[in-house]
């Protein structure tokens, strides 16, 4: 890519009509991500249809650890996308030609810890998990296989989050897409032709985890990239550690606690429940996870816009364009909220296809998946506060929600109402936390009015 490329695009951020720009920057996030998000359903559907619902619950404990390789390969990309944008929009070309480098070294590093603990206790971590019997054996065999593919799977997904923060989403989403589309082939051919079960499972995402790195790292070698690239500066850059650790740490934190959280709702629903609602949870968690996808597009494309605004002064209009990505957020996640509320039947039928669902079960379904329509605000707020290199704003309200909101009220209410009441007190922690950040951004964004209008004074 030429420079002249790149201040076309980073003009187009800061002038451009925001609504139009959502919708070239979101609409490809939302397919990148929605492919993404098909990855965990896949593997979970085919384990439901082809081998049984076993594998369903095993799958379902090992994907909240699974989670942590997502955590840490977010906190090398969105912490490095987020001090490229803020550079791309102040002309800071230095910092801009440490990134790729940098990024490189910290996925391998990082990858090579989170390999050895994870294959190293994989058995233990499943059983603290809640499995017993085989699910247990199920889980650990999927888990312990999936994170061989750690340094690939790291070294993708942070380099994904440098092409998005350069502005091109859409590229993105076609090397996402190759990604699902080589575990979606791999997966049926695995269990039903070679018979290799569950593991067969994690192994075609280990594969296709190898294919999406090649992949993006092919686009960075091959000199595309809107930043320089330059393999014998492979280096760690120890002055930008602490910008990108303050914005990284805070996704990664997200992924840690919500490991937490699956803890203690996975102990409280073997305690109070049966391995089939394990297995309807996981289902469940599926679908609703699987619904907010959207909303990850959203926030990768209002990642750049932020970013590349603050650094160029425009407080304004990067509030401005919060505000119209929530707008387009809601919108787009009713679309996808609607056919679950109306039809909980259908889909949970697709991952669980030999189970009676009961009245009980559909009300904890609906509960569950209530508020997805206004969650725009709090995860698009998150965004918000990461792309102003204002980290521990976000760990601050992770470590709220986690510690001191949902672990208290949903042992309070599943000693009150066993399985259901684990339901009920995510709900009540997810409207708390509402609550608490369209607080901290309304202070945010009367901080900003203050500093574009002492910038207009000077």
């Amino acid at each position: 890519m030429t420079s002249q490329k790149q201040s076309q695009l980073t003009n187009e951020i800061l002038q451009g009509n925001l609504v139009k720009l959502m919708f070239k920057l979101s609409i490809p996030g939302i397919f990148g991500m929605l492919l993404l998000g098909l990855n965990n359903f896949t593997d979970i559907l085919f384990a439901g249809q082809l081998i049984g619902k076993t594998a369903v619950a095993g799958i379902s404990l090992a994907l909240p650890l699974t989670n942590i390789l997502t955590g840490f390969a977010m906190l090398v990309g969105v912490g490095s996308a987020s001090v490229l944008s803020r550079a791309i929009g102040s002309g800071d070309i230095k910092t801009q030609s440490k990134i790729f480098g940098n990024l490189i070294v910290m996925s391998v590093v990082i990858s090579f810890v989170v390999t050895i603990v994870s294959y190293s206790f994989g058995e233990e971590l499943i059983t603290f998990m809640g499995g017993s019997g085989e699910v247990a054996s199920a889980g650990s065999e999927y888990f312990k296989t999936y994170m061989l593919g750690s340094v690939f799977f790291i070294l993708a997904v942070a380099s994904s989050q440098i092409i998005k923060s350069e502005g091109r989403i859409r590229l993105a989403t076609i090397f996402a897409g190759i990604f699902v589309i080589v575990n979606i082939i791999l997966d049926p051919i695995f269990i039903s032709v070679f018979h290799w079960g569950i593991q067969g499972v994690a192994l075609a995402t280990v594969i296709a985890m190898v294919v999406y790195s090649i992949v993006n790292l092919t686009y960075f070698f091959s000199g595309k990239s809107l930043i320089p690239v330059n393999p014998k500066k492979f280096v760690l850059a120890i002055d930008l550690l602490p910008a990108i650790l303050s914005v990284g740490i805070s996704v990664l934190l997200t992924q840690v606690m919500n490991l937490v959280q699956s803890f203690v709702v996975f102990k409280s629903i073997s305690y109070y429940g049966t391995q089939n609602d394990i297995a309807f949870y996981g289902a469940t968690l599926t679908l609703t996870s699987l619904t907010y996808v959207p909303l990850n597009g959203f926030t990768q494309a209002l990642q750049p816009v932020i970013g590349i605004n603050y650094g160029a002064g425009n407080y304004d209009r990067l509030k401005k364009a919060y505000l119209t990505f929530v707008n387009g957020g809601i919108t787009v996640l009713t679309l996808f909220w609607l056919p679950l509320q109306l039809s909980p039947n259908t889909f949970l039928g697709w991952l669980l296809p030999d189970v009676a669902f009961t009245n009980n079960d559909f009300l904890n379904f609906r509960i569950l998946s209530l508020l997805i329509p206004i969650m725009p605000l709090v995860y698009l707020g998150a965004t918000l506060f990461q792309s102003l290199g204002k980290g521990k704003i976000v760990t601050i309200i992770i470590l709220l929600r986690s510690l001191f909101l949902f672990i208290p009220i949903v042992v309070f209410l599943s000693n009150l109402i066993a399985v259901t009441g684990i339901y009920y007190g995510m709900l009540m922690t997810d409207v708390l936390v509402i609550i608490i950040v369209l607080i901290l951004i309304l202070i945010e964004f009367d901080h900003l009015t203050k500093m574009q209008v002492k910038k207009y004074q000077s």
